[in-house]
């Protein structure tokens, strides 16, 4: 059958080898940019619902961030995620109350220093206080009455619980996006539902770097200052090499490949679901962030190089969690590959060709 369709092509006039050739360049065409038609519309298509579930009665949800508190947001996208995310809430939300006074330091490090007294000696009085943001991306189960139940019983002082519900699914990147652009903290972690990434090792690793990144700035007085810094299972990958199937170890270190390529060479995992923003990088990335599937974060990456945005990369304690989104099958991660793949050629293919604009203001 095979031989016979060759032997067809071959022996066909070049009228219509040519014809043949468009219209795989059309398709190619329309599948590496089939992102672009998705993120057509972004007011409609990221429609959502948000209802703050739990908040301190001594002040609004609104004013938290302007009248001198220290605000870190959490921002925790969330697809049918009733068994696994109140797993997630209660070690969070345990660690984060039990070290709230360490947690404050480092958080007052890293977005004021020791070098700008005069707005550390304003704040340090107050200890931080948690927004905790749960983006229900269109689940199909219970996820929301279950966050709805577990706010009813939260009562640490001074944090709040917001609930944003996508009208529809829009994919991992669309629900980090809608809640990072609502979150009010001057700085904005970005977790994942399952816990995979553990926290009371992450978060301390995380603030520290990036009182690093700021460091400089606060000196050469750049303020507010854009930062980001990664969590990575970089360190991670010869051990998890060993456990993983031969397919899988051939896509990890396929896409590692394309993302230097095409991304940056300097960060060596883009997808470990828990990265620390400051408020001004925040603004700056999801306000131009187009994609909304698995492969945003490689689009973020783009988008802080293209702004001299710096970031920062921290090996991070990571285990497995049952549960996963993602088809183990073969078929399926070879297709969810591909799709990565097509994502990052359409974002560089965007940007060359400034069919993507850039916004270097909020």
């Amino acid at each position: 059958m095979m031989t016979l369709l060759v032997e067809a092509i071959i022996g066909a006039p070049p009228v219509v080898l040519y014809s043949c050739l468009s219209i795989v360049i059309a398709l190619a065409l329309c599948y590496i940019f089939y992102p672009v038609y998705k993120c057509r519309g972004e007011a409609s298509g990221l429609a959502c619902t948000e209802t703050t579930l739990s908040a301190p009665s001594s002040t609004t949800s609104s004013s938290c961030n302007n009248n001198g508190e220290l605000l870190l947001s959490l921002v925790i996208p969330a697809y049918n995620e009733e068994e696994r995310l109140p797993i997630m809430l209660d070690a969070t939300l345990d660690y984060l109350d039990k070290n709230r006074e360490m947690l404050t330091q480092l958080y007052i490090d890293a977005v004021m220093l020791n070098s700008n007294n005069q707005r550390r000696s304003s704040r340090n009085k107050s200890l931080v206080k948690y927004e905790i943001i749960i983006v229900d991306d269109g689940s199909a189960d219970n996820t929301c009455n279950v966050v709805r139940k577990y706010a009813a019983n939260v009562t640490s002082g001074g944090d709040t619980v917001k609930l944003i519900t996508m009208h529809q699914n829009v994919g991992k990147g669309g629900a980090v996006k809608t809640g990072m652009l609502r979150s009010l903290g001057q700085l904005c972690l970005m977790v994942d539902a399952d816990g995979a990434t553990d926290i009371t090792d992450g978060l301390p690793k995380l603030l520290k770097a990036m009182h690093e990144l700021n460091k400089s700035k606060f000196q050469n007085n750049i303020s507010p200052p854009a930062s980001v810094v990664f969590g990575s299972r970089a360190h991670l990958e010869e051990e998890s090499t060993s456990s993983r199937s031969k397919i899988r170890t051939v896509l990890m270190r396929a896409f590692h490949f394309f993302v230097k390529a095409l991304c940056s060479p300097k960060i060596k995992d883009t997808q470990c679901g828990f990265k620390l923003f400051t408020r001004h990088a925040a603004l700056l990335l999801f306000t131009n962030l187009h994609l909304r599937r698995w492969a945003f974060d490689t689009e973020l990456v783009v988008i802080a190089e293209k702004l001299n945005i710096p970031i920062s990369e921290v090996g991070v304690i990571w285990h497995e969690i049952d549960g996963s989104k993602l088809d183990a099958g073969k078929l399926s991660l070879a297709l969810v590959s591909l799709g990565m793949l097509r994502d990052m050629i359409c974002v560089r293919a965007c940007y060359f060709l400034r069919i993507w604009k850039m916004y270097s203001k909020e």
